[in-house]
């Protein structure tokens, strides 16, 4: 495996993870900010 594939693929793997967070705590902070009638 070379090192470069290995690393494209940790920082790949990184950034879903960070989106992922990010996209969850907006959600949690939008939902809590707006009214029900809102659904995001």
């Amino acid at each position: 495996m070379r090192i470069s594939s290995y690393l494209g693929h940790v920082r790949l793997m990184y950034l879903h993870l960070r989106v992922d967070v990010h996209s969850e705590t907006r959600t949690k902070y939008c939902s809590v900010k707006t009214p029900s009638r809102y659904p995001l």
